[in-house]
């Protein structure tokens, strides 16, 4: 009797046991990639639909694209062919086009601004046109808007090379255009033009004591530079030349000082 009273308690415990449902994890989407499929594959499979023929699925197969998605697009869930992951932007498209434009501007006329700035720049922007969806406790747009943001307009972080506001004022086309007819015609004089061991080329750099400038934003495969003050402090200079068959000259190395020392001058090692 006590053998099956056991017996008993022990088939209700295992019921109990087995009757408790499983939690099951919600699944992640961390380190998944999106967006894998082709705009423009989209873009035909968005014109071939609306022509007619094929079904949905067909074409969807026969583009390599998603069917959902291409079905959101056809049905104006979704504008457009673009990959469009994440919320809409509370911009419109013309007011980041104007402040992507006026940013650019800026960078071309030696005034980039930092990722900073264009925080602060953007929520007041946002203010004035009755759209701001950004704290209010910080008084700027997020980071993560501001990396959108740099995507979609072709931008990004650089780092400015300074640029005095002489040497600024003498980088324009006509100027560089001259230079390069006066180049030519030196070359013709001298009948060096395919000479390739006479045509020599000197390029200049150096360890400077001046601030430097951190990243900024500026237009992607652009010069990107900032106007200063002025562009060196004390200066150590190394001047490298080599001419068009690879031969090169043992770097030259100016220091400041008045008087000139044995150390520096001596060619003994080359």
């Amino acid at each position: 009797m006590a053998r099956a009273l056991k017996k008993v308690k022990a088939t209700k415990k295992s019921k109990k046991s087995h009757s408790v449902p499983m939690i099951q994890r919600k699944k992640s989407h961390k380190g998944t990639k999106m967006n894998k499929w082709n705009e423009d594959r989209m873009k035909c499979a968005i014109s071939e639909f609306k022509t007619g023929g094929l079904g949905l699925r067909q074409i969807a197969r026969a583009w390599n694209v998603p069917k959902s998605t291409l079905q959101r697009r056809l049905k104006g869930v979704v504008l457009g062919y673009e990959h469009s992951s994440g919320r809409k932007p509370f911009f419109t498209e013309d007011d980041e086009n104007d402040l992507a434009k006026m940013l650019k501007l800026m960078s071309s006329r030696g005034f980039p601004m930092t990722g900073t700035q264009i925080r602060k720049l953007a929520f007041e922007y946002a203010e004035r046109k009755g759209v701001n969806k950004f704290s209010s406790d910080k008084g700027s747009a997020g980071y993560f808007w501001l990396k959108s943001f740099l995507q979609r307009h072709h931008l990004s972080f650089r780092k400015p090379e300074a640029l005095s506001i002489g040497r600024a004022s003498g980088m324009n086309e006509t100027v560089v255009n001259k230079w390069f007819d006066d180049y030519e015609q030196l070359l013709d004089e001298l009948q060096i033009r395919d000479m390739p061991s006479q045509l020599w080329n000197c390029d200049e750099t150096g360890l400077q004591e001046h601030f430097i400038q951190g990243k900024v934003v500026a237009e992607t495969g652009e010069p990107c530079y900032q106007i200063t003050k002025g562009e060196k402090g004390q200066t150590t200079t190394v001047l490298a030349c080599f001419n068009g068959v690879g031969i090169f000259c043992p770097p030259t190395v100016i220091f400041k000082g008045t008087n000139c020392d044995c150390d520096h001058s001596s060619t003994s090692r080359w």
